[in-house]
């Protein structure tokens, strides 16, 4: 129909260069650059992105929506539409997330003092690092993700060990067992990230068990669905499960955000009430 967009055409894919970790581009990213009227579902993102940043998932995507970095607009119906300029954005904090474990805090401080690179700049890029020490003889990052030691996690999160250990203990994160020693994914350091700025209104990791137990039960809810699909080993009922996955993560996460502020809704009338 006119007017309606294709979600099932062919979406190009991003691509990494060979050499100073740089972005090259199949010839149909040139006509996404070139047409910056072009609009993409949270999905087509995701397939766009998903060969630079294999890590990359629809729930982080929210996420970093919900820390203020990047702003996509919305149709009628209330989903989100990515332009040209919105998936540059995007890039910028992924890569910059990836190479210096910032805090998105300061990523974002660094992108709104305008100094940020230009992803398709011919010029070397500025180094930017803070001491990172991934894992000697870890998984190459190439196929897996690094993995840190809990000094570390402590170091680049601001968390005490201590209070890892109680993240630990309520199955907020679990890590993974390397030489003996217990090491973390770049998504555990956000997370022991968020857990640690609940702190300064009083809450211990013991008191945000409850998200855990809320995750454990949606994951559930989803495999049920998703399981006769992976039973097949088809292709087919592969490829079906991976694109049903997408779709239920979103609808999860946007029944859950939903939910919430719909509760605290009358929270926030009497907010608004005290301060005028």
């Amino acid at each position: 129909m006119p007017g309606q967009r294709d979600t099932d055409r062919e979406v190009s894919a991003v691509v990494p260069a060979t050499g100073a970790g740089r972005l090259t581009t199949t010839p149909r990213w040139e006509v996404l650059r070139g047409d910056s009227g072009r609009e993409f579902s949270i999905k087509e993102v995701l397939t766009l992105l998903q060969e630079e940043f294999p890590e990359v998932t629809i729930s982080k995507i929210r996420f970093l929506e919900s820390q203020g970095l990047i702003a996509p607009e919305r149709n009628a119906a209330g989903y989100r539409k990515f332009f040209q300029q919105d998936i540059e954005r995007l890039c910028e904090v992924l890569r910059l997330q990836k190479s210096t474990y910032m805090p998105l805090r300061k990523i974002k401080e660094h992108l709104e003092a305008d100094t940020r690179v230009d992803l398709f700049s011919q010029e070397p890029e500025p180094e930017i690092s803070l001491e990172v020490e991934p894992v000697v003889g870890s998984p190459s990052s190439a196929s897996r993700p690094e993995l840190f030691p809990i000094d570390e996690l402590a170091r680049l999160t601001g968390a005490s060990t201590k209070s890892i250990e109680e993240m630990i203990r309520n199955g907020l994160i679990t890590g993974v067992t390397v030489a003996g020693q217990r090491h973390f994914s770049p998504t555990e350091i956000e997370i022991v990230r968020t857990i640690h700025s609940f702190a300064k209104f009083g809450l211990e990791p013991r008191h945000l068990r409850h998200y855990r137990t809320s995750t454990d039960r949606e994951v559930g809810l989803i495999e049920q669905l998703l399981m006769p699909l992976v039973r097949q080993r088809s292709p087919e009922g592969r490829r079906k499960a991976a694109d049903e996955l997408v779709e239920l993560v979103e609808l999860s996460s946007g029944l859950r955000g939903l939910l919430l502020e719909n509760a605290l809704s009358q929270l926030k009338k009497l907010t608004d009430h005290s301060s005028s």
